[in-house]
């Protein structure tokens, strides 16, 4: 088929996805390419509209092995013209679940075409010792190889029934939508009113007035605002977290692998 136009969109709080989004990106450098930060709350609430000889690449890390809520509702705003589809999961080696499987059915009912499917691991979002560091440069290397493939498959292509593309999940989904946390964002003294975690946070969780307003039912505990903050008056409620990296713990010795698949 003859492209005219790559789009890669992200959901990616910590960066890591966008990372692996690019790399796979990069494998088109000779067509346009457009990135769609949906870690942005204001992408998030537009329309985007792709045609049949455009490719989409989308990328989420997975949030309790399903796509994240806010990734969730902009996808209700993405339409396709039978477009090519690809999907990428990001997890904190643990596991995905089901969120290709869910990433694939809120597109397939939009327009669009999966032809190809990945998840790659990236470190975690509360524990930096699962996967610390990746993607690294073996993983950027897997995302390039799994880009390069993506592009001659595509060129060599003139018409394709991809509805089988197969995904790891399973539909009714075994793990319910991300809920509530254990723990929480706190705001100790040191805070200098900055306001840069309030312009970090990609669901407004935090006041854009007091940066110790916080609305726990919005946040999704990712640590952008941990990350941002210049004097660390961000932290997790210590307790509850503590239990937490203790359940998650004994994944962090075992380094997982990544997986694509090409229709």
């Amino acid at each position: 088929m003859q492209l005219l136009k790559v789009y890669y969109a992200y959901f990616s709080p910590g960066n890591t996805t966008e990372k692996v989004l690019s790399r796979i990106a990069s494998s088109f450098e000779n067509y346009p390419v457009e990135s769609i930060n949906l870690t942005s709350y204001d992408e998030r609430q537009q329309e985007y509209h792709f045609k049949e000889n455009e490719l989409l690449i989308i990328g989420v890390p997975a949030y309790g092995g399903r796509v994240p809520v806010p990734v969730v509702d902009a996808l209700s705003r993405f339409s396709g013209l039978n477009t090519p589809v690809v999907l990428v999961a990001t997890y904190g080696n643990r596991d995905i679940d089901d969120t290709l499987m869910e990433l694939k059915k809120n597109v397939t009912d939009k327009g669009f075409i999966p032809v190809g499917a990945a998840s790659f691991v990236c470190q975690h979002t509360f524990l930096k010792e699962c996967a610390e560091g990746r993607p690294d440069e073996e993983d950027l290397k897997m995302a390039k190889e799994f880009g390069d493939k993506l592009k001659e498959r595509l060129r060599l292509l003139v018409t394709y029934d991809t509805s089988n593309l197969e995904v790891p999940g399973s539909f009714p989904y075994t793990k319910p939508p991300m809920g509530e946390f254990p723990f929480k964002v706190e705001t100790n003294d040191y805070c200098i009113y900055c306001m840069l975690c309030a312009d970090v946070c990609p669901v407004k969780a935090i006041s854009d007035s007091n940066p110790k307003d916080i609305d726990n039912s919005k946040c999704l505990r990712c640590g952008s605002c941990l990350r941002i903050c210049p004097t660390q008056a961000k932290s997790f409620t210590e307790e509850p977290f503590k239990a937490l990296q203790q359940k998650l713990a004994p994944l962090c010795g075992i380094r997982k692998e990544n997986w694509y698949t090409i229709c």
